[in-house]
């Protein structure tokens, strides 16, 4: 996103470095097209997947310390998880801007980044042009009701009579009962890579690299200067240039690490040379999520392309913290993300307090990070679940619920079930965070010429799946780029 929008200016040039494959959006595999992935959540060892050039698959995670190391997958090639991910398309709220400002990323409020929001949409449904755009590289979509499964409208009918109200646009702020917004046009997927790269491919001022993964970042004492490739290749800036790395939140901070930035202790481990002091992978958070499973009719987990959620209620807790919209539950017509034939309805934890950990354990830029993300390790947080479980366990009880239904539902019910059946989104972030590790222009602090624009910038997570606001903090920063050399 951030190449195309640099390279509109033909003053600029744009070296594009993908670790992955370069592809059009004609090459993309079959698999990602569609809205069921087949890929989900469970809390046990994966096969190779399909397509496997198209995945990092050996990135371990401990999602607490009462599970065990598991693989954590992220996107690899044009797009990054945006070509992998579960199509959501749920913006962050107001309110995780103004944490976002609290925690040091000034000038970051809702109302300077909304314009952003509406830069990258193409809404399907709504057009205010107060919160939408309707002619931005990314299509926001909502399947209309004759398109849901049976725990679909199960949780819209029991959403609504639990005083959740119908809010159709989850895209504005509130709360309620909506459908679940997805970046898809004519049932297929649109990435970063259709929406933005395709349309530009041809750009002179813009070139593009695959399979060049970046091992370091190159220094003239504190000046960037360049990067260093896996493999040894070195490739130098232009005058007046820089190196934006969005390489998400597990790679940026490891090349980060390797370059000498990150904290001391870590790095004389590595035996790396401190060249900036600073808490890099310190700072780890993704949602935690539980489930709540009911045995249904199968007839009823028919719905369009087999999607498992196309309805969710988002609502205020009160618990432990006044935190508005954080949590939400998602109608799960088809439990294949979590490894199971039944259905019923996914807990998300979306404002969350508790922080992991990105650890890199080598200096050879092929041995994947780890990450401790230490779910539910605030009371708290925890709490919010606890609660959560008897809100579902309430609303299954009612009739549209009762209708589908051909067994009773099974809830984690103790401290230990939880602790030991809750699995993250593969949402990580915050592992270079504004206000500790970069300044509010993601400026990577102490050192000049670097900058991390991605989810790894972002000082807390939001309450929202990260697709829309990573892709609306690329335009963010590409608009301040743009005016800075304007």
């Amino acid at each position: 996103m951030l190449a195309a929008r640099l390279s509109e200016d033909p003053s600029t040039n744009v070296l594009l470095l993908e670790a992955g494959p370069d592809y059009t959006s004609a090459e993309t595999p079959t698999q990602f097209h569609d809205r069921n992935l087949g890929r989900g959540l469970e809390l046990r060892p994966m096969g190779p997947p399909e397509n496997p050039e198209f995945f990092w698959s050996k990135i371990s995670a401990r999602r607490n310390k009462y599970q065990e190391f598991l693989p954590y997958r992220r996107g690899r090639g044009l797009g990054g998880s945006s070509t992998v991910n579960g199509l959501c398309a749920i913006r962050a709220v107001p309110e995780d801007f103004e944490d976002w400002e609290r925690l040091g990323a000034t000038g970051w409020s809702w109302d300077a980044i909304i314009p952003a929001f509406i830069r990258s949409e193409s809404d399907h449904d709504h057009t205010d042009p107060q919160y939408h755009g309707i002619d931005g590289p990314i299509p926001i979509y909502r399947e209309p009701e004759s398109g849901w499964g049976g725990c679909d409208i199960a949780l819209r009918d029991a959403g609504v009579d639990d005083g959740h109200a119908w809010q159709d646009d989850t895209n504005v702020p509130g709360t309620g009962t909506g459908r679940f917004a997805m970046n898809i046009r004519d049932g297929r997927r649109v990435s970063t890579n259709d929406g933005y790269l395709e349309p530009i491919r041809s750009r002179e001022n813009l070139t593009i690299r695959g399979e060049a993964q970046v091992d370091r970042v190159l220094f003239d004492g504190t000046k960037a200067t360049g990067v260093q490739l896996v493999g040894g290749e070195q490739i130098r800036l232009e005058s007046g240039g820089e190196v934006l790395l969005s390489a998400g939140a597990v790679h940026s901070p490891g090349i980060l690490i390797r370059s000498g930035i990150g904290d001391p202790v870590d790095l004389r481990r590595l035996n790396v040379p401190v060249l900036a002091d600073l808490p890099v992978g310190k700072a780890l958070q993704d949602h935690a999520i539980l489930f709540v499973e009911l045995p249904v009719d199968p007839a009823s987990q028919v719905c369009v392309g087999n999607r498992p959620t196309n309805v969710l209620v988002r609502y205020t807790s009160g618990v432990g913290i006044e935190a508005p919209n954080d949590m939400a539950l998602l109608a799960t017509n088809h439990n294949y993300w979590f490894g199971h034939p039944t259905a019923g309805v996914a807990i998300q934890l979306n404002h969350v307090l508790s922080r992991g950990e990105l650890s890199v354990q080598s200096t050879d830029p092929t041995v994947e990070p780890t990450l401790e993300l230490r779910l539910l390790d605030s009371e708290i947080d925890l709490a919010r679940m606890t609660d959560a479980i008897d809100r579902v366990e309430h609303m299954m009880s009612h009739p549209s619920f009762k209708k589908i239904a051909t067994g009773a539902p099974q809830l984690p019910r103790s401290r230990e079930e939880i602790l030991t059946q809750v699995k993250d989104v593969m949402h990580a972030c915050c592992t270079a965070p504004m206000g500790t590790v970069l300044d509010p222009d993601c400026r990577v602090l102490g050192v000049d010429g670097l900058r991390v624009i991605d989810a790894s910038s972002m000082p807390s997570i939001v309450r929202a799946n990260l697709n829309l606001t990573v892709i609306a903090m690329g335009e963010f920063m590409a608009a301040r780029l743009r005016g800075a050399n304007s």
